[in-house]
């Protein structure tokens, strides 16, 4: 894990190194690029809470996988209904959910989303 303190920090060909860009020199993917990545700032950042607030890491480059098992499908569908029954929903019906949402940190969909696909 390395942390990014700004641009001119990782304009140096050492430092792109150690970010593990996916197409550079020697190190690349085939499919994707034969000798370099045009965009030196490509990668994977995160933020991150800090000792002296946030900071930004970038992770080494990976390809995520998808497996597409039984469990990960019946997962997707699950969402992919809880949507749907939001989107059906009249703003009468959504409203409870925005009540008790605003002493959360997230909306009143997100509410309903956790709610409705811990229950099923």
């Amino acid at each position: 894990m390395a942390i990014v303190s700004g641009k001119n920090a990782i304009i140096s060909n050492s430092v792109r190194q150690k970010f593990s860009l996916p197409n550079r020199f020697g190190g690349a993917i085939f499919g994707l690029s034969k000798f370099g990545h045009k965009n030196i700032y490509a990668g994977i950042y995160q933020q991150r809470k800090g000792i002296k607030g946030k900071i930004t890491v970038i992770e080494k480059f990976y390809r995520p996988t998808n497996p597409q098992s039984v469990a990960q499908q019946a997962n997707r569908q699950k969402y992919a209904d809880s949507v749907s029954a939001w989107q059906g929903m009249t703003d009468e019906q959504k409203e409870p959910y925005r009540q008790r949402a605003k002493s959360l940190p997230y909306s009143g969909y997100n509410l309903f989303q956790k709610e409705y696909i811990l229950s099923h």
